[in-house]
C-alpha cells in the first residue's frame, strides 16, 4: 500500500511541476523515471537506474525525477523523491509551490559529497532545471 501512495504523490507532485504530460504518464504506466539535462528529458540508463534502485531501497523512497546538472563541486544528480512520511508531505507540497524541493543530491565525481537538502527548481521546456 506504501508504494502505490507513494505513486500517487509522486504523479501530484509532477502535474505540480508540469513535466512533461507524456513524461507522466510513462511513470504511471511503466514506472519509468526520466532525468532533465539542462530542460531536457532523458530516460535514465542503467547506471542510473541502479542508483536510483539503492537509494530507494535504502530509504523506502520513490524517485520520480533527476535533474542532472555539472557544477563547481561535481556532476551532480539530484533525486526528487517522495519519502515514506506522510506526514512531511504538505510542507513538501508547500515547498514545490515555491519552487523549492527536498531532494537527495548524489555527487557523481565526489560520493562522499552527496547529501539531502533543498533545491530551486524552474520547469523549463516540460523538464526541469536547478537554480538553487
Amino acid at each position: 500500500m506504501q508504494r502505490e501512495t507513494q505513486v500517487k504523490e509522486a504523479l501530484k507532485r509532477m502535474k505540480m511541476l508540469n513535466i512533461f504530460k507524456p513524461t507522466i504518464k510513462e511513470f504511471e504506466k511503466e514506472g519509468k523515471v526520466s532525468k532533465s539535462i539542462n530542460g531536457g528529458l532523458y530516460w535514465l540508463d542503467d547506471e542510473d537506474i541502479k542508483r536510483v534502485k539503492e537509494f530507494e531501497e535504502k530509504f523506502d523512497a520513490l524517485v520520480y525525477n533527476v535533474i542532472e546538472c555539472n557544477t563547481e563541486f561535481g556532476k551532480l544528480q539530484n533525486f526528487l523523491y517522495v519519502s515514506k512520511n506522510e506526514e512531511e508531505w504538505e510542507f513538501d507540497i508547500q515547498d514545490i509551490k515555491d519552487g523549492i524541493v527536498f531532494s537527495y543530491v548524489c555527487n557523481l565525481d565526489i560520493p562522499e559529497y552527496s547529501e539531502f537538502g533543498s533545491i530551486g527548481i524552474r520547469n523549463f521546456g516540460g523538464g526541469l532545471v536547478r537554480v538553487g
